[in-house]
Formats: C-alpha cells, sequence, structure tokens
C-alpha cells in the first residue's frame, strides 16, 4: 500500500454514496479518504477473500476509519475502493486499551 498513488485507486458509485451518507468534518469527501490512505499508515489490516481486504485507519481516540478494498489488476495493481465505515475504536482495542 506505500507504493500506490491515488491513480490506483479506484472509486465504486456504492462507495461514493456511503462517503456522503457517513461524511464527518474531517472526512468530507472521497479525496479526503483517498489521502487518508496513501498518507496514514494503518492500525489493522484483514484479509476477507483472496481479493478484497478489511483496512483500518484510526480516527481518533474514540473512532477508526474502516475502508474495504478489492484488488482491481494485478499488473500493474489497482483497487477497488468498495465502502467506507466510521467504527467505535473499541472493535480493534484490547481490553487493556493497547
Amino acid at each position: 500500500m506505500s507504493e500506490i498513488s491515488e491513480y490506483d485507486l479506484h472509486s465504486s458509485q456504492h462507495f461514493e454514496l456511503r462517503v456522503r451518507q457517513r461524511k464527518t468534518k474531517t472526512l468530507p469527501d472521497v479525496k479526503s479518504i483517498i489521502s487518508k490512505i496513501l498518507t496514514d499508515k494503518p492500525v489493522g489490516i484483514s484479509k476477507q477473500n483472496e481479493t478484497k481486504f478489511k483496512i483500518i485507519y484510526k480516527l481518533d481516540n474514540d473512532y477508526d476509519l474502516t475502508v474495504i478494498i478489492s484488488i482491481r489488476t494485478l499488473n500493474p495493481i489497482t483497487f477497488n475502493l468498495v465502502t467506507v465505515i466510521i467504527e467505535n475504536s473499541s472493535k480493534r482495542k484490547r481490553e487493556d486499551n493497547e
């Protein structure tokens, strides 16, 4: 993920709809989410299936941004942005808050 550019990320209509429905002051549009993907280090990545991944970014102490992506092409590698969810950060934190 550290070597991709915004041209490697393609948003679907579903993704754009979810961004509009779940926008915040810090994440008002698709460009702001793409910027977060390109500049921030994920706090979690899990494989959903062979081509789909769940990537979690910390927003603040209480909330995380979850982005579901799928591999669009392998050579060169490109991704489809599938959906975006803002979740309570307690879902990823351990009980001792680490």
